[in-house]
Order: C-alpha cells, then sequence, then structure tokens
C-alpha cells in the first residue's frame, strides 16, 4: 500500500497525481524513444489508491455540488419571488399614480369648466342687468317725457282753467259793480220820487 491512505481529504487524489507526475518526470529515457521506465508497482499502487479515493472525493465534489445547485435553485427563487414581488409591488404603485393622476386630472377639469361655466354666467348676468339697466333707463326717460307732456298739457289746461276763472271773476266784479251802481241810482231814482 502507498503512502497515501483511502478517506484522506480531496489534497490527496491531487498529491497522487502529481507523485505520478513526479514519477514520469524523474523515470529513466528510453534511447531513441519518448517512452520512460517507470517502477510498474509503485504507479499501479498509486493508481489503486486514487481509484479507492476517487468515489469519496467524487461522492464530497457531488455533494457539495448538489448543494451548490440547491443554494443557487433556492437564490434564483428567491430572486424569482422578490422579482415577482417587486412587479406586483411597482404595478400597485402605479395603478395608484395613474388613478391619483386622473383624479386630479378630472378634478383640474371640473375646477377648469366649473371656472369656465360661472364666467359664462356672470357675464350673462352683466349682459343681462346692461340691459335691464338700459331699459329700465330708455323706460324712465319715456315715460318721464310723456309725464312731462302731460303736465305740459294739463298746465296748458290749468291755465285755461286759470284764465276762464279770472275772466269769469271779473265779468262778476263788473256785474256785481254794475248790479251795485244801479242798486245806487235805483235808490236815488226812489228817493227822488
Amino acid at each position: 500500500m502507498s503512502k497515501y491512505e483511502i478517506g484522506e481529504d480531496a489534497d490527496s487524489l491531487l498529491g497522487i497525481l502529481e507523485e505520478l507526475s513526479s514519477i514520469v518526470e524523474n523515470a529513466k529515457s528510453m534511447p531513441f524513444s519518448a517512452s520512460v521506465m517507470v517502477n510498474r508497482e509503485e504507479v499501479l499502487e498509486l493508481l489503486d489508491t486514487a481509484q479507492d479515493i476517487m468515489p469519496a472525493e467524487i461522492v464530497k465534489a457531488d455533494s457539495v455540488l448538489q448543494n451548490v445547485a440547491r443554494v443557487a435553485d433556492e437564490a434564483r427563487d428567491e430572486a424569482e419571488r422578490k422579482v415577482a414581488q417587486a412587479k406586483i409591488e411597482a404595478e400597485q404603485i402605479l395603478a395608484q399614480a395613474r388613478e391619483q393622476a386622473a383624479q386630479l386630472v378630472a378634478e383640474h377639469a371640473v375646477t377648469i369648466s366649473a371656472q369656465s361655466e360661472a364666467e359664462k354666467i356672470l357675464d350673462e348676468a352683466r349682459m343681462k342687468a346692461d340691459k335691464v339697466t338700459q331699459g329700465a333707463d330708455t323706460y324712465s326717460d319715456e315715460t318721464l317725457e310723456e309725464l312731462s307732456d302731460r303736465l305740459s298739457a294739463v298746465q296748458e289746461y290749468l291755465d285755461q282753467i286759470q284764465s276762464q276763472v279770472l275772466a269769469g271773476r271779473d265779468l262778476l266784479a263788473e256785474r256785481i259793480d254794475h248790479d251795485a251802481y244801479a242798486e245806487d241810482e235805483y235808490e236815488e231814482y226812489v228817493e227822488d220820487e
């Protein structure tokens, strides 16, 4: 048996391969050939040991590879889960942002529409108020003119009545004076007789 024991750590297989390389490198060359002379028993013993060690080493390597694969699968699954969760959260955030933006746009549109409608109503009210004011002014002016004309007519009528009253009074005054004179004359006449 070799100085290498089965069951050593993974470095023992590498050690055996190094020793084989050393044996081949230090072996005596065959004249006129690339072949070398090696100790058959020593090389076979090293190869047997390597074959005995190799399954244990391969099992260890396979176990390590399985662990690596399992960890990689778990990491990939975790990464996929986190990416999926992040996508869901991003979609939710985007949906909320779109909803808020739409709501703000709608509120802004409603505000603009309301302001526009309010301005339109105010303009219409101002125009109606101006028309009513103009109409009232025109009506007032026409009514006052008509009243002035009527007052002028009434004044003329009153002036005529006043003139008639004065004429009537003058006539009455003349009669009264005439009747008084006639009465005085009559009394004088009666006294004279």
